[in-house]
């Protein structure tokens, strides 16, 4: 009587061990180099630059509604009023234009005179950093 015998597998295994070993001395190489980088780092207080919180640009957003009303910042306002509010945008920039943002939101259904005023406006003070919102089609 003769006995079956078990069939050798005819596939090569890989060997998965060498690459569990790269795995592990990667994980500990990058332990330890976070943990050096953070000892580098003192925790210390540092001296502000001067002038380095108002680098910061400005933004505002002026709203023209159907009527032709400027609101800013949730508030009605007139032309002369907004004038005034860029100004103090413009003094608190350092007096440079090109750090103050103006973004003038128009509704499509009004008249465009007051939006021509406000541009006229923003062209009188020097402010270059205009636009104009639109809303993309779907």
């Amino acid at each position: 009587m003769r006995l079956s015998r078990r069939r050798r597998e005819s596939g090569t295994r890989m060997n998965m061990t060498p690459m569990i070993d790269v795995t592990f001395l990667l994980l500990i190489f990058f332990m330890t180099v976070t943990q050096v980088s953070e000892v580098n780092r003192e925790r210390i207080p540092l001296p502000r630059q001067k002038g380095s919180e108002d680098q910061k640009p400005t933004e505002l957003i002026v709203n023209v509604t159907q009527d032709g009303t400027i609101v800013v910042m949730g508030e009605t306002v007139s032309l002369p009023r907004l004038v005034s509010i860029l100004g103090r945008q413009l003094a608190d920039a350092g007096g440079e234009p090109n750090r103050v943002n103006v973004v003038i939101r128009a509704d499509e259904r009004g008249d465009s005179a007051t939006v021509n005023d406000v541009v006229e406006s923003l062209n009188r003070l020097g402010l270059q950093r205009v636009r104009i919102a639109v809303q993309v089609p779907r």
